[in-house]
């Protein structure tokens, strides 16, 4: 009987683990525009994202995070992307588009003629947020990739489709000056750990 109890107990322990949260800087972003081929931010410089349509132009952005932070064997439930988005031009129409970044790319460098390689491997579609609000994603099928390592980790690519004329948001960049408006990653992910203390408890209760 008391060996039953303790197994009781230790099932208890086992799946009412505390779920944690942790908040991910990006590691860097940047956006690239059909119209400046050749520039990196090129309208509005290093503060600002933008991934969508401006006249007969597109925006698109690339944004990275550094998942080093996440604890080995952690359990990853969920994970938003957010971003807040200081205007909006034009009028919504179509949708943003993400997908999974396959090459190296750098924000210092990185242009629309030079930009890496991004595939439909993984992918979600999201909504046009308002100016002044922030804008979340679910990004959990990427983080979990990422963190499985069934695919490296080179970020998403920003993209939009179905778009009929300017319909561009733009949103606060990692080097925005206050940092309570920059993109962040909120992923959530339950970690066991038993300490010696219960471990003991467990073992004495089994012999």
């Amino acid at each position: 009987m008391k060996t039953v109890l303790t197994l009781l107990i230790f099932c208890s322990i086992l799946f009412c683990a505390a779920a944690e949260i942790i908040e991910i800087v990006p590691s860097q972003d940047a956006y690239v525009c059909t119209c400046k081929p050749d520039s990196t931010n090129p309208n509005g410089g290093e503060n600002y994202l933008y991934h969508g349509q401006w006249g007969s132009g597109y925006n698109r952005t690339l944004i990275q995070w550094d998942l080093s932070d996440i604890p080995a064997g952690a359990t990853i439930t969920d994970a938003e992307m957010q971003l807040y988005c200081e205007a909006f031009y034009g009028s919504q129409s179509g949708e943003p588009v993400y997908f999974l970044i396959e090459e190296s790319w750098d924000e210092q460098t990185v242009t629309y003629n030079n930009q890496p390689s991004y595939s439909s491997v993984i992918t979600t579609v999201g909504y046009w947020p308002d100016a002044d609000e922030w804008y979340s994603l679910d990004v959990t099928e990427f983080v979990l990739a990422w963190f499985s390592g069934s695919e490296e980790n080179f970020g998403i690519y920003c993209h939009s489709q179905n778009t009929t004329g300017t319909c561009d948001p733009g949103f606060w960049s990692s080097n925005y000056s206050n940092d309570t408006l920059r993109p962040k990653l909120l992923v959530t992910y339950d970690e066991q750990e038993l300490s010696g203390t219960t471990w003991a408890m467990i073992k004495t209760g089994l012999d």
